[in-house]
């Protein structure tokens, strides 16, 4: 028998014990975890307890919800690069987490192209300034005034450092050369509560955490900072428009382990993709003031490094440090 006849027979026999293809395996076969890099209440948080159930009717297994705070979304960053890629641990994150945080520690040596695999972004939308029902500022231009005339006396809260949140108002600071004080806290729900209560003078943040105390009449909007009025607030004004430069999205995007095996990527962004662009995900991230936004892993990907590069120039010019 010759040679190349004995190992084709050779591999016929011990085919079906060959690894199978991981989709083949019925991934998912057990209960996924999904963190949250802040605490209960913020902008991520409400996201993710609205994806939970969808997602997880889409891919038939149970999604377990896991805040993990600190380090403005570091805490939870690091447990997802020491997860096993196998599908099994994934993160919602934000662009705090995912792109501002390894340019502003140097310690923390996460890069989002090598460190994480990303599956699909879920959102986008502006932020908006706020301050509580009860300021005497009635615009951002009043605001501002007050803060020029008042140097340091004013100060704003932020879901972090190295949130969104945190270089909106940094951005706002350096290109309105304001004399202000950031307060960073655990997250946005804690930062909104404490705003409600008189303890900062305005923050801001994102659409889908202040909408609620918006039309309850506890907080009120000032000024959007989108390059265009967003459709859910066709009546605020535009935060560049004031002060010129300070244009700032946020965004939601789910991410798996670095080397996260293709077949799992596939099936968790198709049912992502389903989600998002179902009805129940789109009609309740409007009503929330949000706006459901679809990019594949390809796209997101892409998205990371070109916001990454962005992020990197806004720092620099605005001089943002840890504090």
């Amino acid at each position: 028998m010759k040679a190349s006849r004995r190992r084709l027979l050779a591999a016929a026999a011990l085919a079906p014990f060959a690894p199978r293809p991981l989709h083949a395996q019925g991934f998912p076969a057990r209960p996924i975890k999904l963190l949250v890099g802040f605490a209960p209440g913020g902008a991520t948080d409400i996201a993710a307890r609205l994806l939970q159930p969808l997602l997880g009717e889409a891919l038939g297994q149970t999604m377990v919800v896991e805040n993990r705070s600190g380090g403005g979304g570091n805490v939870a960053t690091d447990l997802l690069t020491h997860a096993e890629p196998d599908g099994y641990t994934l993160m919602l994150a934000s662009p705090g987490q995912l792109v501002v945080n390894p340019l502003l520690d140097p310690k923390f040596t996460f890069d989002a192209a090598r460190n994480a695999t990303a599956i699909g972004q879920i959102t986008s939308s502006p932020l908006v300034l706020v301050v509580p029902a009860n300021s005497p500022y009635r615009d951002a231009r009043a605001l501002i005034d007050a803060a020029r005339a008042r140097p340091g006396k004013m100060n704003y809260a932020s879901a972090g450092v190295g949130s969104s949140m945190h270089i909106a108002g940094e951005m706002l600071k350096a290109y309105g050369r304001l004399d202000i004080t950031h307060v960073p806290y655990r997250g946005s729900g804690p930062a909104v509560t404490d705003l409600i209560a008189g303890g900062v003078d305005f923050m801001i943040d994102s659409v889908s955490t202040t909408t609620a105390h918006v039309r309850n009449g506890v907080l009120r909007p000032l000024a959007q900072t989108g390059a265009e009025p967003f459709r859910e607030m066709p009546d605020v004004s535009l935060l560049k428009e004031i002060v010129p430069g300070v244009v700032v999205t946020t965004w939601l995007g789910l991410v798996g382990p670095a080397r996260l095996p293709s077949p799992v990527v596939a099936r968790l962004a198709d049912a992502l993709r389903g989600t998002v662009e179902g009805p129940v995900f789109t009609t309740r991230m409007r009503d929330l003031g949000s706006q459901a936004y679809w990019a594949g892993p390809g796209d997101f990907a892409a998205h990371l490094a070109a916001e990454r590069q962005r992020a990197a120039e806004v720092i620099r010019r605005a001089g943002i440090r840890l504090e």
